[in-house]
């Protein structure tokens, strides 16, 4: 079995359990329609782009008519566990066999080249993912064809994002030209994940006669385990070192630890406990874990935000757990900051969060660095002075078991099996 289906077979999406994302046919008379920010040299011509009887349509045979849409006014997920699926077809006229133009899902924004890439391509026949910065392939092939677009086919394109790692699939039910109707990409392991808006791109043969490129059926969720041990929200720290694979991060670590196979692991790389707040609802709610590990805070003191604010933030997402979970705080470690009061408002969150009488894993006392209590202890310290390496972050695991593993119901109490799919 591909590791596509694996993790499919084992995952649930937000939709599924009554929490949807992204459902949009894309038509005019779509059910769930999104507001969408679009980029186009058309968006002038309603007759050239735009939502159609079928889908979002883009004209052939017109210069410039490359169109990006990205979703607007929404949420932002982590861009770290999300399956997104969109169907599309050519009506085009007058072009040679699978020269039908370009399709794409963008899931993830990026600041570095070894970031996860969130551009997955097909692209006049040939199918591949590109690092989002650079434009450079780095699985499947932009200049070799796989397949040949057929008009009238239509086609789909889906991507799940999950354990640092991207899994794409395209496929025809009817054939179509895709060899053995289903063609996989995978590219394990890869770097942070950022948050951003996901979106599509399409580009028509600008040598075609007539007809479109239409795209439809446009959905994206979250995904994860229902009704685990153990989920976890937070920024960078949470997700793990940059460069190391999923199983070195200490969530990893603490999830297995309690025994549950699959990681409900939504720590992201830039984000802040009012983002968190935010994507609470899609990305850990619906999964009903027995624990909810609420993290973060890191980068909303390095921008300076009070330690009072952040620590509202962290108890609506405590606050929000009304499925019978229980929410467990994590201070923060030390970190470099740029003045005073920023070191003032760091102690004092983590003052409050001690104190707010829940179960909290002290990652600052776990890391700190007892004859400089502003830094990580060296041995621990990546060089920026904000992220924790290995060894350091294998404390905290032994910590947080320490701390959680007291909450979890032995499987006894559970009347079977109560957690369902981990």
């Amino acid at each position: 079995m591909a590791i596509f289906d694996e993790l499919l077979s084992a995952l649930h999406t937000s939709a599924e359990l009554g929490t949807p994302y992204v459902e949009d046919s894309l038509a005019r008379g779509a059910v769930r329609p999104v507001s969408l920010r679009v980029t186009t040299a058309l968006a002038a011509d309603a007759g050239a782009c735009g939502r159609g009887d079928d889908g979002w349509f883009v004209a052939a045979g017109l210069p410039d008519s490359h169109t990006i849409a990205v979703l607007d006014d929404a949420v932002v997920p982590g861009n770290r566990s999300l399956l997104a699926r969109l169907s599309f077809r050519s009506t085009q006229t007058g072009v040679a066999p699978g020269e039908h133009g370009l399709v794409e899902l963008r899931l993830s924004r990026g600041t570095t080249e070894a970031n996860v890439p969130a551009r997955v391509l097909v692209d006049n026949g040939a199918f591949c993912v590109l690092d989002l910065n650079t434009g450079q392939t780095i699985a499947g092939s932009r200049s070799e064809r796989v397949f040949e677009m057929v008009a009238g086919v239509t086609y789909t394109l889906s991507v799940l994002l999950f354990r640092k790692g991207v899994f794409a699939r395209l496929e025809s039910m009817d054939g179509g030209g895709v060899p053995g109707g289903r063609l996989d990409l995978t590219i394990p392991d890869r770097e942070r994940f950022i948050p951003g808006l996901p979106g599509f791109g399409i580009h028509p043969n600008e040598r075609a006669g007539g007809g479109a490129l239409i795209v439809s059926d446009w959905f994206v969720a979250p995904v994860g385990p229902h009704r685990c041990k153990l989920g976890v929200i937070g920024d960078s720290l949470t997700a793990g070192p940059d460069g190391e694979p999923e199983e070195e991060s200490y969530v990893h670590e603490v999830t297995r630890g309690l025994g549950q196979t699959h990681v409900l692991n939504t720590g992201s790389g830039g984000s802040t406990t009012t983002l968190d707040a935010a994507r609470f609802a899609y990305e850990i709610a619906p999964f009903e874990p027995e624990v909810v590990w609420i993290e973060g805070g890191t980068n909303d003191i390095g921008m300076g935000v009070s330690a009072e604010a952040i620590f509202a933030r962290m108890t609506e997402q405590a606050a929000a757990i009304d499925w019978g979970g229980q929410a467990v705080l994590s201070t923060v470690p030390p970190r470099t900051l740029p003045t005073e009061r920023h070191y003032e408002q760091l102690l004092l969150l983590n003052e409050l969060i001690r104190a707010s009488g829940l179960p909290v894993v002290d990652r600052h006392r776990v890391v700190v660095d007892p004859g400089d209590p502003r830094h990580i202890a060296p041995v621990w310290s990546a060089p920026d002075g904000i992220h924790i390496l290995r060894p350091g972050n294998a404390l905290i695991a032994k910590e947080a078991l320490a701390v959680i593993g007291k909450l979890i119901r032995p499987a006894a109490d559970e009347g079977g099996n109560g957690h369902g799919a981990q």
